[in-house]
């Protein structure tokens, strides 16, 4: 049997390496005490991979099959999916990635593995071709996660990693396969609750009422829609099945269980049902999973637990100091619009500066300043700017009223703009610096009014942050400065820059679903449209609710 395995070993050498590692199908030396076994009758190529395909259904084809022969051959053609708590723990994470929108394949296998033809060794076997698009997405998620779960290039299936499969087949034979299922998930605290309401949300089976759209209606209004608000408002967990039904009024119990349920989508909780509480009340369950199930797979590019640094959520216009674990300050923020996203990044601040002024980025002047100047040269000096003939040191200040302001346009303005420090200025009082391609940093505002709107996407791309100063007090103390020195730092109005003795690491990430610390799954809005992928994914709501149950 010697020669006939190193030959079939052979034959996966540049496919799977490992094979000649493990003994997937016992012993291939000996039976124990020394008895050599008879080598078996060599197998064609093509026979495992026919006898694989005689498994399946007409229409089914296998996306591994080439490799699943390799393995199923060195199996002796035996199930790999015996363990059922394995199966079901990996039946699961295949749903979320099918829900999650990431590869249409997944969607695929969740739609063929729930079809009632798909019995015995045909789902074995489909099983571990799902899971071998599974490991090469494990493998890659971390390097392109960025890419591939925020709408830009979509995750292509490919062969995954020898190293994967190797450890899938030791598992099998182990008897560790759980336990190597399980290490596949994402690593986060927040995914068993993530997917427990996941779960929840897939067990709401009943088609969703449809809340029609109409005039706002405010508390002591009376509207024909209540009756639905209120089924609504009982099937989403905020309002009591047991509350008296008051028919049309909006009475007070009613407004109560609105202003929860617009907490938990990140809205002004007044109680006023406009068009956002409109648009969130209609979020069907299984598109509410999807949403969950695609950031659940956002967990794994971000840290499992943040000891020291920054993170600022995007979608959910926050941001949260940590230090040692423990988070020390919690500041609303202003994020970049739609058409000047902020980006996803990961930098690390190396400075404080106290009355930053402000050269204005290329782009905005072209785009914001220049058509205004073109109109009235004035806006300069209203606003601050002083025109500049360029960005060295020595650059000489520009007249605006001596610009032939026929002869230059937007696109070839030749000036820098720049603000000087002050209480009007754009960054407000402190600048936080770190490295960024874009020019992305954290920075103060003078306009402080803008932090009670519940959508906060109005910047230019940078994070305005409302605690500013005390995120400056905190980060100059560490720089051996004191309160007595900030103060007469901010009173002289000078531009001083702080470095950072040791850099705090600052994380810029996009979530829009997630559970809080009370248990309630909370969403947010889409401001980026980085959740269409979910929106697809929520088609496979059905093969998803029975895939955690089989």
């Amino acid at each position: 049997m010697l020669s006939a395995r190193f030959a079939f070993h052979r034959r996966l050498a540049g496919t799977l390496l490992a094979v000649t590692l493990l003994p997937w199908g016992g012993s291939a030396l000996a039976e124990e005490g020394g008895a050599s076994r008879e080598a078996p009758q060599a197998l064609s190529p093509s026979t495992p991979a026919a006898e694989l395909q005689s498994w399946l259904p007409a229409g089914i084809t296998l996306h591994y099959g080439p490799l699943l022969a390799q393995l199923y051959a060195a199996n002796q053609m035996q199930p790999m999916w015996r363990d059922n708590e394995a199966r079901r723990d990996f039946q699961q994470q295949l749903a979320e990635l099918a829900l999650a929108g990431v590869q249409p394949q997944f969607a695929r296998w969740a739609d063929e593995l729930t079809d009632e033809r798909i019995q015995g060794m045909a789902r074995d076997v489909l099983l571990s071709d799902a899971l071998l698009g599974y490991l090469q997405y494990v493998a890659g998620v971390g390097a392109n996660g960025e890419s591939w779960l925020y709408g830009g290039k979509r995750y292509t299936l490919a062969t995954p990693p020898t190293g994967l499969v190797d450890n899938w087949q030791r598992a099998l034979h182990q008897g560790t396969l759980t336990v190597f299922i399980r290490s596949l998930a994402p690593s986060s605290p927040q995914y068993p609750a993530m997917r427990a309401a996941l779960a929840t949300l897939l067990g709401e089976s009943q088609p969703w009422p449809k809340l029609p759209s109409g005039p706002t209606i405010r508390p002591g209004d009376s509207s024909p829609a209540l009756p639905i608000l209120r089924e609504i408002l009982r099937r989403s967990g905020v309002l009591s099945a047991n509350q008296a039904d008051e028919g049309e009024v909006y009475t007070p119990a009613l407004v109560a269980a609105v202003k929860r349920f617009q907490r938990d989508q990140g809205l002004t909780p007044d109680g006023v049902i406009g068009p956002r509480t409109y648009a969130w009340l209609n979020v069907t369950p299984q598109l509410r999973a999807a949403l969950l199930a695609l950031n659940i797979q956002r967990l794994r590019i971000l840290p499992a637990a943040m000891q020291t640094g920054i993170m600022v959520n995007i979608p959910n216009y926050s941001l949260i100091y940590y230090r040692d674990g423990k988070d020390v300050l919690a500041s609303r923020v202003i994020v970049g619009r739609p058409s000047r996203k902020t980006p996803l990044m990961n930098s690390e601040l190396n400075n404080v500066v106290v009355n930053p002024p402000w050269n204005v980025p290329t782009k905005l002047v072209r785009e914001d300043i220049v058509p205004k100047a073109m109109r009235d040269p004035g806006y300069f000096d209203r606003h601050g700017y002083t025109l500049l003939s360029g960005w060295s040191s020595d650059a000489q200040v520009i007249n605006p009223y001596m610009i032939d302001w026929n002869s230059v346009s937007a696109r070839n303005f030749p000036y820098r703009v720049r603000q000087a420090p002050g209480a009007s200025n754009s960054l407000g009082r402190f600048k936080f610096n770190m490295p960024s391609q874009d020019a992305i940093y954290l920075h103060d505002t003078p306009n402080h009014a803008l932090f009670n709107q519940d959508i906060r996407a109005l910047s230019s791309g940078c994070v305005r942050v409302n605690k500013a100063s005390t995120l400056a007090d905190m980060l100059l103390a560490d720089a051996g400065w004191s309160d007595q020195r900030v103060a007469a730092a901010l009173q002289a109005g000078n531009t001083q820059y702080v470095p950072i003795r040791q850099r705090i690491p600052v994380r810029l990430y996009y979530q829009t679903a997630w559970v809080d610390g009370d248990g309630a799954p909370q969403f947010r809005t889409d401001i980026y449209n980085y959740d269409q992928l979910a929106r697809e994914g929520s088609r496979s709501a059905a093969q998803a609710r029975q895939l955690f149950h089989l």
